[in-house]
């Protein structure tokens, strides 16, 4: 119960002596990103001079997260649960007069899509940069999937990259686990998702699908992305459809990738999710091992075995949620969860 808090005071948001804002003991240093949603702040912990900077997102409460309560639990109790070096540390979520705060790990490298945009010539990677990334997401992804949860939102956008400090290659954690399920929901029926990332079987199909299929298919997505550039399917184009659940996929021949890595896209955007490979497949590919590192196929097993159970702050999590879903004000209780 130690990563438990609730106590009596209140979370205050207001600004600072240097016009930063601060909520609770963080101090806002810019903005990361915002959307519909709300804002992704970069912040630091005042009460600690050792704390590594933090993100934290900002769900404006009242109307957004009354609405959007279901998916508000799912992103906390699901992401919080998920302790493992490729996913992106959920750290606590409060709340503030504001908004209903969730603090997470700081990746320094910013996203993936970024990334390829302004650092990558030809928006690429070389094959071996690829590679290296694509392993790191789907060892994470396996470890998602281990622990019941499908994320159902895989792009490149949610893809962070930060720095191993011993070798200095990139580090890729996963993030956003707003529109996650798990197994012990119903099955998945809903078109969650951004579109150019999205199964066949979730944008045409009008029934029940396998959530993580569909997340093996957005990882295809990905690495196509990575290694040619672009999408492999264009949602304006008008034969969509026929492309995407016939498998037409086009290989540049401008572009210098191998046999291999192309069997590795075909097999993960098979359009029938029952022939499309696995991740036990791919952990078996020969392109997925080629240079991994010792002991990266078993190191889920030991992230299984310390898995945490969030059961103890399952009431206090739908506590905060349920109190977020209403307008906030300055006196109020305090309501925190560590994870």
């Amino acid at each position: 119960m130690d990563k438990l808090l609730h106590q009596r005071g209140s979370t205050p948001t207001e600004e600072t002596g240097t016009g930063h804002k601060q909520l609770g003991r963080y101090v806002q240093l810019g903005v990361l990103g915002s959307g519909t949603y709300g804002l992704v702040i970069r912040a630091r912990d005042t009460g600690d001079p050792d704390a590594q900077d933090v993100a934290i997102k900002l769900l404006p409460r009242g109307g957004f997260v009354k609405e959007y309560r279901r998916y508000v639990m799912r992103e906390v109790m699901h992401h919080g649960g998920l302790k493992h070096p490729f996913i992106v540390d959920l750290k606590e979520v409060f709340l503030t007069p504001e908004y209903l705060a969730i603090v997470m790990e700081y990746a320094q490298g910013g996203n993936l899509h970024r990334f390829l945009r302004e650092r990558c010539l030809h928006n690429r990677l070389t094959e071996d940069q690829a590679r290296w990334i694509f392993q790191q997401m789907i060892v994470g992804l396996d470890f998602c999937h281990r622990m019941g949860v499908a994320n159902r939102d895989l792009k490149l956008e949610n893809l962070l990259l930060d720095q191993d400090q011993s070798s200095g290659n990139p580090l890729l954690k996963i993030c956003d686990f707003g529109y996650s399920k798990h197994d012990l929901s119903s099955t998945a029926n809903t078109r969650l998702g951004t579109p150019v990332y999205m199964a066949p079987e979730v944008i045409f199909i009008n029934s029940k699908y396998d959530a993580k299929k569909a997340d093996v298919w957005s990882c295809g997505i990905i690495l196509y992305a990575m290694v040619y550039g672009y999408y492999p399917f264009n949602p304006a184009d008008p034969k969509l459809p026929q492309k995407m659940t016939e498998g037409s996929i086009a290989y540049p021949p401008g572009v210098p990738v191998s046999h291999e890595c192309k069997d590795m896209i075909q097999g993960v955007l098979n359009p029938n999710p029952e022939k499309r490979v696995g991740l036990d497949d791919i952990f078996q590919h020969a392109w997925f091992v080629k240079d991994l590192p010792p002991g990266a196929l078993g190191m889920n097993d030991w992230y299984m075995d310390n898995a945490d159970s969030l059961q103890d702050r399952l009431e206090l999590v739908q506590t905060i949620v349920e109190t977020a879903s209403a307008a906030g004000h300055e006196g109020e209780p305090m309501l925190q969860c560590f994870f």
